[in-house]
């Protein structure tokens, strides 16, 4: 991980610098047709009606890798400081001893810094408690001063991209490429600002690529997926196909949707799903509160900055619950969401250790006992055999 690291830690600033040089440094121009033709298979921008038939197939095939006979579908929000919730949910619903194994586990923003330990297995809840509350995060909104008035983003990059590589190790690596390949799918979802549209990374299949060009990727999509606009600088993500290369400029994830289930595309009527759903359940770990809260705010720079960014998440996060809440009822699916209790306080900037411990430690105990989730949508009841021979077929 040395190399992986010198590589961020060098090409990341190296990016800012041209970025925040902008009015003399210009992007090499290209076109909408060329980023399409540079994208990889690993790569979904939902622009085309292939892309989302491809997406949505792979997306259902991962129902094979299941070893329950239900298809597990775990989405992780955004919520920057907030995320601690969830990772603690994960880490005691593991200890609770009914955690599924999913078949798919997509994350966005704070999400998809806990969605690669979920997806690796319990045997990285250590891992993931590490990394919510070491206190590594103590630091990580670190000013740039008058430099912000030069460069883009308010806080320095570097701290956000340590704390990605130190916690992204080969064996994390290693252990999600084997999950890939036994079928199962772990998404990251980014926003692109070239194409002003939703990208999915597919990274199980990032992961498997062993060359230090993707396992770059792999770390540098975490960063851009997690790179709240304004408060930390986009990202650069080379994108590449067949001798065809591009760099796409991507911030967070939740700047289009504050979590991944159904791609905001699909939505919008690509066309139904080809298989019933109702062997399915969805299960959405919300990083936040998701109804609005009286408070007065502070009159700050920080204060309004996470009044703002809090509102903002909000109102993406019931919008987005709706969408997926009619989703469910059309397909029979089975829907449950986490979220932080009322009583609990939560700050979505708020990245102390301490802040971040009683988080996670109101998750873990909320999964521990069962309390975490509630269901939205019921089951189909009685659920039938997922697969009914007809008498057509040649073994009935």
């Amino acid at each position: 991980m040395r190399l992986l690291r010198l590589l961020a830690l060098i090409l990341l600033p190296t990016a800012a610098l041209a970025l925040g040089a902008c009015q003399t440094m210009p992007r090499p121009a290209f076109q909408a047709a060329d980023l399409a033709a540079a994208s990889p298979p690993w790569r979904y921008d939902f622009l085309s009606q292939e892309a989302r038939d491809r997406f949505v197939r792979e997306t259902l095939d991962a129902s094979q890798a299941t070893t329950d006979g239900t298809f597990d579908i775990l989405a992780l929000s955004g919520g920057g400081a907030n995320g601690a919730y969830g990772a603690g949910v994960m880490v005691g619903w593991s200890q609770a001893g009914d955690r599924p194994d999913f078949e798919v586990v997509t994350g966005v923003s704070t999400g998809a810094l806990i969605a690669p330990f979920v997806f690796a297995g319990p045997a990285f809840d250590p891992d993931l408690r590490h990394a919510y509350t070491s206190g590594q995060t103590d630091r990580l909104l670190r000013s740039r001063g008058l430099f912000a008035l030069i460069f883009p983003g308010v806080f320095k990059p570097e701290p956000l991209t340590n704390l990605v590589v130190d916690n992204v190790t080969p064996e994390l690596l290693d252990a999600i490429a084997a999950e890939h390949r036994k079928g199962r799918r772990l998404y990251v979802s980014t926003t692109s600002l070239d194409a002003q549209t939703q990208v999915v990374w597919d990274m199980g299949a990032i992961a498997q690529r062993t060359d230090p060009a993707s396992r770059l990727l792999f770390v540098n999509v975490l960063i851009a997926s997690a790179s709240i606009p304004g408060a930390f600088p986009p990202v650069l993500l080379d994108v590449a196909h067949q001798g065809r290369r591009v760099q796409e400029l991507h911030v967070d994830g939740s700047t289009v949707s504050s979590f991944l289930v159904v791609p905001q595309a699909l939505f919008l009527g690509s066309g139904p799903i080809s298989r019933p759903l109702d062997d399915a359940r969805i299960w959405i770990v919300v990083n936040g509160k998701s109804e609005p809260r009286f408070e007065v705010a502070r009159i700050s720079a920080v204060g309004i900055a996470a009044r703002s960014f809090d509102t903002m998440v909000k109102a993406l996060q019931r919008s987005d619950l709706i969408a997926v809440t009619q989703f469910a009822r059309r397909y029979g699916v089975t829907l449950s969401v986490a979220a932080i209790p009322d009583e609990t306080p939560a700050n979505t900037l708020d990245f102390t250790q301490a802040h971040m411990t009683a988080l996670f430690q109101a998750g873990e105990a909320q999964a521990r006992a069962g309390r975490a989730f509630e269901t939205q949508v019921a089951p189909v009841q009685p659920r039938p055999p997922r697969f009914t021979p007809t008498p057509s077929d040649p073994e009935s």
